[in-house]
């Protein structure tokens, strides 16, 4: 073999050697699918300056990168990955520190967030990613995701062996800034019950229950009734997820399932400065509020009940019997707010010591105030859906046809025999823990 010959292959074996360490596999977010309601929500999170693990470069919360072989000490390397519909082209420049050793290099994506809250429907996409190592050849490979709608939120997602917890997404939906708040509560004080929304101004326990009255009482009178709707547009066997209604669909809808109702009514609580929180428990969801500012006291509603037809309790609480006067008591509304209250106090009290204990992980409290400390963002309202105002003139109207025909709640008498509703996605994929 003469020496020309000789140096041919050594050449190519070195760039056969070389194109392999320059290898990368791509991380396509969660089993190939990203849901829009996590990448907003988090978009603004604060995190540490530190980097919690020295592998992991770039954005330490980032869906999309690539994993990495380092070829050498300190090797240059540079990543672009874009989606054209959802993400602009988002580039990591840096080195790989230690030879032999895989990183995980996520850029800090250019989201098309205007984009993604308008998904609606499971949709593919191809995540187009592209490496240079030290400056050489790029490599260049793209995978199909699956985006997921809007309304579709994760919960847990099953990384390997570790189990994410991604269930603070609900806070997402809690959208305390939404244009339709506003007007809800305009129609709210046409019903009378309270003249103004003063959160925690007046120190009164009693003003506080009546606000929150008067909030029930108008969706009472919307005919917002409980929809067990919760199936998500797509399935993995490594996430957990649910399907959640934006505000505008629930209130033009007239339709709640437990989520739904509870990202209302924490919504519109949050609005009058009344700090409320949602309440995560196996296979279901329901709200919590604190009766005063210094969050000393909390009271829990059963957010399913907001459309049931319910005899009033014989035995009612002082401090609510002082808080709404007699005349102002809807027929409907009040008998079913008494039960909320009942039912979901009780069941607070009787599981709160689980939602601290580290061995129940499925008990959760979903702080709104410190979530958005945190800086978890709702999803913004960017449709073109318009508000539909209620005719309160219809109301009488509408419960003296309904009295005509049956009346029974068989959706409460289903929860009461089960003891929990399957609003929460009970029978989504389970993990082992």
């Amino acid at each position: 073999m003469n020496q020309r010959h000789l140096f041919s292959l050594l050449l190519l074996s070195l760039t056969f050697v070389s194109q392999v360490r320059a290898d990368f596999t791509p991380i396509a977010g969660w089993d190939k699918q990203l849901f829009p309601s996590f990448v907003i929500g988090t978009a603004a999170l604060k995190t540490e300056e530190t980097q919690a693990n020295e592998f992991v470069l770039g954005d330490s919360n980032g869906l999309l990168g690539v994993e990495i072989v380092a070829p050498e000490d300190n090797t240059n390397v540079e990543v672009t990955i874009e989606c054209s519909e959802y993400a602009a082209p988002s580039q990591f420049v840096g080195r790989l520190p230690q030879a032999g050793q895989k990183y995980s290099v996520f850029p800090k994506m250019k989201y098309r967030y205007d984009a993604m809250s308008q998904c609606y429907q499971a949709t593919p996409a191809n995540v187009t990613y592209r490496v240079r190592i030290n400056g050489g050849e790029v490599i260049e490979k793209t995978v199909t995701i699956t985006v997921r709608p809007i309304n579709d939120c994760p919960i847990k997602i099953q990384i390997g062996d570790e189990i994410v917890d991604a269930s603070f997404t609900f806070a997402t939906y809690v959208n305390e800034q939404h244009p339709y708040t506003d007007k809800l509560l305009r129609e709210a004080l046409d019903i009378g019950i309270v003249d103004a929304f003063t959160g925690y101004q007046s120190n009164s326990d009693e003003e506080v229950l009546r606000q929150v009255y008067a909030i029930w009482d108008l969706l009472v009178s919307r005919d917002v009734r409980y929809s067990n709707i919760t199936t998500t547009s797509s399935d993995s066997s490594q996430i957990l997820s649910q399907n959640v209604r934006l505000l505008e669909s629930t209130i033009n809808n007239l339709q709640a399932n437990c989520v739904d109702g509870s990202v209302l009514m924490v919504s519109m609580l949050r609005k009058i400065d009344i700090e409320s929180f949602l309440i995560l428990v196996p296979g279901h969801c329901y709200i919590g509020f604190y009766l005063d500012a210094e969050k000393t006291k909390i009271l829990a509603i059963e957010t399913t009940l907001v459309g049931s037809e319910l005899e009033e309790p014989e035995q009612i609480s002082e401090v609510l019997l002082n808080a709404v006067d007699e005349s102002l008591r809807g027929e409907y509304s009040w008998p079913s707010f008494v039960q909320a209250l009942e039912l979901g106090t009780g069941k607070w009290l009787e599981s709160k010591d689980k939602f601290s204990d580290p061995a129940e992980p499925d008990y959760r409290i979903i702080d709104i105030a410190a979530a958005r400390q945190l800086g978890v963002l709702p999803i913004p309202f960017r449709g073109n859906e318009e508000f539909l105002a209620f005719d309160h003139s219809l109301e009488e109207e509408y419960w003296e046809e309904s009295e005509d025909g049956e009346t029974e709640d068989a959706e409460y008498e289903e929860y009461e025999e089960s003891d929990e509703d399957s609003g929460y996605d009970s029978e989504a994929p389970q993990y082992d823990e």
